[in-house]
């Protein structure tokens, strides 16, 4: 979008145009919409959607942005030594969905990438650069993408159930009571030897034996 549009209203008119886009992806699906519907619901000229983002896949990828904020909080919990990582990851993703802007954007991005293909790669591709980031660092190559996806199901979990679909006692949680229940799993999934079959430890921190 650099350089593109009107100088005066270059970033107003291109949030206005992908918060519609989002708020219509998220209801009606990539399919169901439409740059012409996506410029009416912002309020601007058609030709403007097809100015600042070129085509409809155009526009999907500028949705399937994470928030500025997104990739900041996940260096720094990457920085922060393996035996406080968990927790720090833990406080880092609430950060970022208890703020309201980061959150319209990732549900925006989960909602989108359940209906669309092309977005679910773009999220795949996301977890791979930046969430796996702060698995590993520090890790061997063997256990990191194991120990990453344990990570995931744990925090897209909490995710799905707090913000999204706002279900059962975790979505009322004070954010604090969220991260001291999560954090030592998160923590455990970083640090605890894996399985003898995935991992050179000897699986004592799994209760396998």
């Amino acid at each position: 979008m650099t350089g593109r549009g009107p100088r005066g209203e270059r970033g107003e008119q291109a949030e206005r145009i992908l918060a519609a886009a989002r708020r219509s992806i998220a209801r009606r699906g990539y399919t169901a919409t439409s740059l012409r519907s996506v410029a009416q619901d912002a309020g601007v000229d058609p030709g403007l959607v097809h100015y600042y983002f070129r085509t409809k896949p155009g526009l999907l990828e500028a949705v399937m942005q994470p928030p500025e904020a997104f990739g900041a909080a996940v260096a720094a919990a990457a920085d922060v030594p393996m035996h406080q990582r968990g927790r720090a990851f833990v406080e880092a993703s609430l950060r970022l969905w208890e703020d309201p802007g980061s959150a319209e954007i990732l549900r925006a991005i989960i909602l989108t990438a359940a209906q669309e293909p092309a977005a679910m790669q773009r999220l795949r591709e996301l977890f791979s650069e930046l969430v796996l980031a702060v698995v590993s660092h520090g890790l061997s190559e063997a256990e990191r993408n194991l120990r990453a996806s344990l990570i995931a199901t744990q925090i897209v979990g909490m995710v799905m159930n707090r913000y999204i679909w706002q279900v059962g006692d975790i979505a009322t949680l004070p954010a604090g009571t969220v991260i001291d229940l999560l954090a030592p799993t998160i923590q455990r999934y970083l640090t605890d030897p894996l399985p003898a079959q995935f991992g050179d430890g000897d699986g004592g921190g799994w209760g396998l034996g």
